[in-house]
């Protein structure tokens, strides 16, 4: 579903599920000479918050770590990253809420 929303606003997926040794990332996307790294939640309701309060500060630094270890394998760097989130809420319908905030987080070493 994410990446279906992200390719209509015209990202190209590069990763799906990307994993390495012990990391892992849920989207790597692309736009131009941005490249994204996208971290999916999903929920049926918000009685426990939000979905996006489970992207932790301890799960935003194994995400930077995996989008390093990411980055390490790319032959050429790309100008500029950026991390992302993308949150799908479903209602009692089945009708899913898709919400897309970016720049969610930096990758602080110091976190």
């Amino acid at each position: 579903m994410a990446a279906a929303y992200l390719e209509g606003l015209g990202y190209e997926i590069v990763a799906l599920k990307w994993r390495e040794s012990r990391f892992e990332l849920d989207l790597v996307v692309r736009k131009n000479d941005l490249l994204v790294f996208v971290e999916v939640k999903s929920s049926t309701g918000t009685f426990l918050g939000p979905p996006e309060f489970r992207v932790t500060p301890t799960k935003q630094k194994r995400i930077a770590q995996a989008a390093s270890e990411y980055l390490s394998n790319l032959d050429e760097l790309p100008d500029e990253i950026r991390f992302d989130v993308i949150t799908v809420l479903w209602n009692k319908t089945g009708k899913p809420r898709v919400t897309h905030i970016e720049s969610a987080f930096t990758a602080d070493e110091n976190q």
